[in-house]
């Protein structure tokens, strides 16, 4: 079963007891960080991990994929003011949040999406929905697989609206929450999926 965990960064102090619950690797992580609401994500995704990952080693595996060796598997991700966490005791999982922002949607597209999804962009009533529809699915899927960007997202096609994708000869479905103002995709060969967790 997959659960996913949404923390509301505004929620989360910037104080000395909160940095000393990091892990040597996110503290370090932390202090690489300059700009606050940047440090702020990367503070609440350590906290989240040592909340529901608890003390176990999170090791990278060789695309950067982290991961735990007991059998638990998790995909961070963060926008805007949220930071996202799924959790799968089955399977490997994929998680990506979007502010659904302004942005350039054709132009962007170009550089991920095939013709046919760019064809689906350019024709569709809600561009913005379409472009963070098809943008969340791929970073979700290239999470789950765990091989980064190693994996080329233009050979991912997405376009008539699928709710899975065929990997290795293995369904990974997606499964879609929405924020007010974010959308949150989830990729993983499990299909059951309890109540997102808003914390």
């Amino acid at each position: 079963m997959v659960k996913l965990f949404i923390q509301n960064i505004n929620n989360i102090s910037i104080n000395e007891l909160n940095i000393s619950k990091l892990s040597p690797y996110r503290y370090e992580k932390f202090n690489r960080i300059i700009d606050e609401k940047s440090k702020r994500q990367s503070l609440t995704a350590g906290l989240m991990l040592n909340e529901y990952i608890s003390d176990k080693e999170i090791k990278l595996n060789e695309y950067g994929k982290p991961y735990v060796e007991d059998g638990t598997y998790f995909s961070l991700s963060h926008s805007g003011d949220y930071v996202a966490l799924a959790v799968s005791d089955r399977y490997e999982v994929g998680c990506d949040i979007e502010n659904l922002r302004d942005c350039e949607f054709s132009r962007m597209g170009k550089i991920v999406f095939t013709d046919n999804e760019l064809s689906e962009l350019e024709s569709s009533g809600n561009k913005r929905e379409k472009f963070f529809e098809f943008w969340t699915k791929k970073e979700a899927f290239i999470k789950c697989i765990g091989e980064g960007f190693h994996y080329s997202p233009k050979s991912l096609d997405l376009s008539g609206g699928k709710p899975y994708v065929i990997h290795n000869n293995i369904k990974h479905f997606f499964k879609e929450y929405m924020l007010t103002g974010y959308k949150i995709m989830i990729c993983s060969q499990d299909t059951e999926y309890e109540k997102a967790n808003l914390l």
